[in-house]
């Protein structure tokens, strides 16, 4: 029998983003005979597919036709019902283009998908985000009577709400989780904090973790009086790059007879002015390498050739970091706040979790605790990571779960 699979991607495997899919499908497509991936979105630059992979970009030319699907969703019953449904939980104007965008999306994807073919059949649709697709493929699997398993993973954005980096809520969450066969949150944080917020009897929330493949190396560490230090994050308020500054500038003033070198990979608006007080705050003890954005291989080359002796992240707001996935992966010590699901990656064996908000201080203390003290392991950081975050063992884990669906 015939094993098939629709998987709804935002743009995978146009651009370069959803990066986790390029190690992911591999998996997927030894399990099913034919994978149909349906994206939101298109572009020149396509990366290869395995050979059972069949992409139709026919739905992205419907999703980016912006002022039609505005058209609709204005003069459409559901955007009146949705208003009145969450009404209390409007809070400000902003709310409304919320709700509008909402189901301005969810037209789109029903619209489309309702009377498609390959619905007829399919085993199961996967939907990467836990977004407005998922829902709608549960509504049109009850009313056209159809057979199919919808599952969905679910990662930051499409969990939390509420948070200054997320939206203030989700329409119909409820009812999405009740209807929707299985939902993969990558953290158990993630999970937790849906079963918590919208608690069901029924428990069809799993985690299933991401992971970044073995390179067979582990970063060697400095010599000397020299430690090194890197971040690997675009430059925004939620990445905190300035107080990975300010951090690292008063550590370098407590260990004056030492050389500390601090290298941030990635860019953005905030970067420059960072820049500028770089120039200002720094040490004669300090050097501070800002390389801008680079493909992931180059920061993989990195952690093969330059000694690396810790990774921090201050971010205000996480799932699980994949650029922690990637220095573990390297054995490489973290330092990192306790939000999301960074507790999980980052844990005694690992290095050092501070609280979502540290203290100067605190973050110094787990810098000396590292750099100076050297008291975490880098055989055994690797360790963790094999055991946790590899993408051969996770996504084989995965792939046999759902195609046994």
């Amino acid at each position: 029998m015939t094993k098939r699979l629709i998987f709804i991607t935002r743009r995978y495997p146009y651009y370069t983003t959803e990066a986790f899919i390029e190690s992911e499908i591999a998996y997927i497509a030894q399990k099913f005979d034919e994978i149909i991936i349906f994206p939101t979105e298109i572009s020149e630059y396509k990366r290869v597919v395995p050979s059972n992979v069949k992409v139709v970009g026919d739905f992205s030319y419907v999703f980016k036709n912006k002022k039609k699907r505005a058209l609709i969703t204005a003069f459409s019953l559901t955007l009146y019902k949705a208003i009145f449904s969450h009404l209390k939980l409007v809070k400000r104007v902003s709310d409304f283009k919320l709700i509008f965008q909402y189901v301005s999306a969810y037209l789109a994807y029903y619209n489309f998908f309702s009377n498609r073919p390959e619905l007829d059949s399919v085993d199961i649709i996967y939907t990467y985000w836990f977004n407005e697709a998922p829902l709608v493929f549960t509504e049109i699997k009850v009313q056209k009577q159809k057979n199919f398993k919808v599952i969905s993973r679910a990662h930051r954005y499409d969990i939390y709400e509420g948070l200054e980096s997320t939206l203030p809520f989700w329409l119909y969450r409820e009812k999405t989780i009740e209807q929707t066969d299985f939902i993969y949150s990558i953290s158990l944080n993630g999970k937790e904090y849906l079963e918590k917020k919208y608690p069901l009897k029924k428990s069809n929330i799993k985690v299933s973790k991401l992971g970044v493949h073995d390179r067979g190396v582990i970063s060697s560490s400095s010599v000397g009086n020299t430690h090194s230090i890197v971040s690997v994050s675009r430059v925004h308020p939620m990445k905190r790059i300035g107080y990975i500054l300010e951090s690292v500038v008063a550590f370098a003033k407590t260990v004056p007879d030492r050389k500390i070198i601090w290298t941030h990979f990635g860019d953005g608006d905030e970067l420059l002015t960072i820049r500028k007080n770089a120039e200002i705050l720094t040490p004669e003890n300090l050097v501070i390498n800002f390389k801008g954005n680079v493909a992931n291989h180059h920061i993989y080359e990195y952690y093969e050739i330059v000694p690396v002796d810790s990774f921090i992240n201050l971010s205000s707001s996480e799932g699980i970091p994949v650029s922690i996935m990637e220095a573990q992966s390297f054995g490489i010590p973290v330092i990192a706040t306790n939000v999301g699901g960074s507790g999980e990656i980052v844990v005694a064996q690992t290095g050092v979790l501070l609280t979502e908000n540290p203290s100067v201080e605190e973050v110094v203390n787990a810098l000396n605790t590292v750099l100076i003290q050297k008291l975490i392991n880098k055989i055994q950081v690797k360790e963790y990571w094999k055991d946790n975050f590899d993408a051969g063992k996770n996504y084989s884990e995965f792939s046999n779960a759902i195609s046994k669906l």
